[in-house]
């Protein structure tokens, strides 16, 4: 601010001193000269630099200072004098309308200098606290600032003279869109809650109010877009829901599993004397055995719901987590459905501090999803590596991938492609890396098949790392 007033300060100055300077001239010029035309031109320079200075009271002393060396100028001692005063009367009348324009002039420019000093410091301010863009009517970004910039992901330059769509998720309706752009294309201000999705493809909300700005026959000819990151509320909404609905879903587990548990435990104990009872080419023994094995599908379905319901916190010790995926692939060629798999290890030890029984059935579970999406036979890789602060542990398979369109659910609870299942292997598998500080990620190459990355912290959560600083939980 001190050097916007310096500069101020210096630009009256010179324009004062030219002010004076040109006077002068006029009144030497006026000596030389004094029947000249150009003499009224003269003085009425120093008057016309009254734009060139913040001193509002310049052009009615420019005026008067003028008028005053003008009519001095014209000053002759002996006969005759008094006509030539008379005849400065026109100049003088001349030099006060130039003054008087001038000082309106000056005045109008000043308040609209003021306004846009105004509207800039508006502006800065806006920029530092909201997420701004303008539009166009064909909804062409015209002008982003910084924080749209950093919050998107996209530099200036790349968002420039795009639409929206560039940063669409495609979470809302087509009839939420449509209203949004009917409201504004007829004048009116739209407010509300938007899912966009940045550059690198992680998705955040924002609070958003478009504003048109109309032209003189009332038609929208720009939109500006001003908008607030929500992404941590909207997070903390989606926790609060879920709690509630575990909480709920707790007291279901605990009824199913005391009034299905027991009855199912008779079912299984019936037909496996059924099944003693009859010989190797009975023909309805492969319907009993069949019987059993729906009634242990059953059985794990009531172990994940009370699991997802009821979990258990992490024991934490500390283990090898390259050992523990060793011992999650034993179990997978253990399992009907993954005695086909080709699996292979690479890495080396991955020494950690976690929950070694909860982190093996995350990885046998990943293992077998993935077996079941290539039918039971292809190549699965295992990628361990690890930094001072985190362990990454990559579950690569060459099944045909997950469509674009269910990445987003299939780590929803209950939501399953499969024809058994209870969809909650995902939601457990990525609470469990939750609970661990960690997280549980989904990529899809585009030369196929699928790759789950399980970050583990090399330190529990709220413990001080090497940095010093405790490491928070992801969500």
């Amino acid at each position: 601010m001190s050097g916007w007033r310096t500069a101020i300060a210096r630009g009256n100055f010179a324009t004062h001193a030219a002010g004076v300077a040109l006077a002068a001239l006029a009144l030497a010029a006026q000596r030389q000269a004094p029947n000249s035309p150009a003499i009224g031109g003269l003085y009425a320079l120093p008057i016309l630099l009254g734009p060139w200075t913040s001193w509002r009271g310049y052009p009615l002393t420019a005026t008067l200072a003028s008028i005053g060396l003008s009519a001095a100028g014209s000053l002759r001692i002996g006969p005759g004098a008094a006509a030539i005063v008379a005849d400065t009367a026109p100049m003088a009348m001349a030099l006060a309308l130039i003054g008087l324009v001038i000082a309106r002039f000056s005045a109008r420019q000043r308040a609209r200098d003021d306004a846009t000093l105004q509207l800039r410091d508006v502006k800065r301010a806006l920029d530092q606290a909201a997420i701004v863009a303008t539009t166009d009517v064909r909804g062409r970004i015209t002008y982003a600032n910084d924080k749209f910039c950093e919050i998107s992901g996209y530099s200036r330059e790349e968002l420039l003279g795009q639409d929206h769509r560039i940063i669409n998720s495609g979470h809302h309706e087509k009839a939420f869109i449509r209203n949004l752009w009917v409201t504004i294309a007829n004048g009116g201000v739209w407010h509300g809650e938007l899912q966009n999705r940045a550059k690198d493809g992680h998705t955040y909300w924002v609070d958003t109010t478009i504003v048109p700005f109309l032209d003189e026959r009332g038609r929208p000819f720009q939109y500006v877009a001003i908008r607030a990151d929500i992404t941590a509320r909207k997070q903390a909404e989606e926790r609060l829901r879920q709690q509630a609905a575990l909480a709920r879903l707790g007291q279901m587990a605990a009824v199913v599993a005391h009034e299905v548990r027991n009855p199912l435990a008779g079912i299984k104990g019936a037909m496996q004397v059924l099944i003693a009872r009859r010989t190797s080419e009975d023909q309805e023994l492969g319907v009993l055995r069949d019987i059993v094995a729906r009634v242990d599908t059953l059985n794990e379905l009531i172990g994940d719901l009370m699991l997802f319901a009821r979990p258990r916190p992490p024991q934490l010790k500390d283990v090898d987590l390259r050992l523990i995926a060793q011992e999650a692939i034993v179990i997978a060629h253990r399992d009907p459905s993954g005695q086909g798999l080709d699996i292979h290890l690479t890495g080396e030890a991955a020494p950690a501090t976690a929950d070694g029984n909860m982190l093996r059935a995350t990885l046998l579970n990943l293992l077998l999803n993935a077996a079941q999406a290539m039918g039971g036979h292809g190549r699965v890789t295992i990628e361990v590596a690890h930094s001072s602060e985190a362990i990454d542990i990559a579950v690569c398979d060459d099944g045909p991938g997950i469509p674009p369109e269910l990445r987003e659910q299939v780590f929803e609870p209950f939501f399953t492609t499969k024809a058994r299942g209870g969809g909650l292997g995902l939601a457990i598998a990525r609470r469990t890396a939750e609970m661990h500080g960690g997280t549980l990620t989904l990529a899809c190459p585009p030369a196929g098949g699928t790759v789950m990355t399980l970050t583990i912290p090399t330190v529990p959560v709220g413990q001080a790392r090497p940095s010093g600083r405790p490491l928070a939980a992801r969500t």
